[in-house]
């Protein structure tokens, strides 16, 4: 607690003396603060034909590591193959408005869209407001060429293992082909092998994704540890937990004719 206090008066102190404007660490918006930023940046993303080579770069749990973000932004500015960035949860410690302000000032440098997905710190304290104000929906999706992305919360343990998260009515009405999509690709925070994903759910969400015709993977990030990936019940379906921006780490996902491969990055 101590270390958090002194934290958010550091904030409090520095966003007062460079800027003249006062802060709260209860407060949930600022007139400033970018809205619906998801909405935005999927409509910044570049058409892409059916068929196409997609190239992604999951980044997850940036959690104060300002610096190390920064540096990640940096690295992909000077790719010339990423078609979008993906922020897989985490984007805050404490939930504060402050932090996800500042990560999104670093974000918001990057040449091509990023899109956030709900974390587990990003549910605590005023996070869940923040979030949705900030970014918009825990569960959507998006198509980009002819991948469907459907990105959900599946941090269980913050709604007390309720059987609701994640909410497997949703996930089933959207993990289903499209007249324009081949493959569907998912994305949330807690991998279905964690501790603070609802066991009871697991097998459930598992084989949904399994049975799901053209789905290619599951992508996580949380654990904060070398990229790994499982593959349950004994199926082909990669279920693939990458890395942390707060280990200096990325991960590139390459879809391409029907197949997902990962490239483990450092920087």
């Amino acid at each position: 607690m101590k270390k958090i206090t002194a934290y958010l008066s550091i904030c409090f102190i520095t966003l007062i003396s460079c800027n003249g404007v006062e802060f709260s660490p209860n407060q949930k918006f600022r007139d400033e603060t970018p809205q619906n930023v998801n909405k935005t940046q999927i409509e910044k993303l570049k058409p892409k034909n059916a068929g196409e080579r997609i190239r992604i770069a999951v980044s997850g749990d940036t959690q104060r590591k300002y610096r190390e973000a920064a540096l990640f932004v940096d690295q992909i500015n000077a790719r010339n193959d990423i078609d979008f960035v993906i922020l897989n949860g985490d984007i805050s410690d404490f939930g504060q408005l402050l932090e996800f302000e500042g990560v999104y000032n670093i974000y918001s440098k990057l040449k091509v869209p990023f899109i956030s997905i709900v974390g587990n710190h990003d549910l605590v304290a005023n996070g869940p407001s923040v979030f949705r104000r900030m970014f918009g929906d825990f569960n959507f999706t998006f198509k980009y060429g002819d991948v469907k992305f459907v990105c959900f919360d599946s941090n269980s343990r913050e709604y007390n293992f309720n059987g609701l998260v994640p909410d497997m009515n949703w996930l089933s009405a959207n993990l289903k082909l499209e007249a324009d999509v081949k493959n569907i690709v998912a994305f949330s925070h807690i991998p279905p092998d964690d501790a603070d994903f609802d066991p009871k759910l697991r097998p459930v969400y598992e084989q949904l994704a399994i049975n799901t015709p053209g789905f290619l993977a599951s992508v996580h990030a949380h654990q904060h540890s070398p990229d790994r990936t499982y593959r349950p019940n004994g199926s082909n379906i990669p279920f693939i937990i990458t890395n942390a921006i707060v280990n200096k780490a990325y991960t590139v996902l390459d879809i391409y004719n029907g197949k997902i491969e990962t490239y483990p990055t450092t920087f």
